[in-house]
């Protein structure tokens, strides 16, 4: 029993760990997105229809 314990555990640990670096690797790069659209914004040279990098 002390196998079960010990695998969920380790499992539960290393989806915890998964999630957040997800999540932390995704705000990260979406603040560099939203810094970026708020300059073009700001400076004028947004065009709505120009295709995204």
């Amino acid at each position: 029993m002390e196998a079960y314990r010990w695998f969920w555990g380790g499992l539960t640990i290393a989806a915890l760990l998964w999630y957040s670096t997800i999540t932390i690797y995704i705000a990260f790069h979406g603040v560099f997105d939203i810094k970026d659209m708020l300059k073009k914004l700001s400076s004028g040279t947004f065009d709505p229809n120009a295709p995204e990098k």
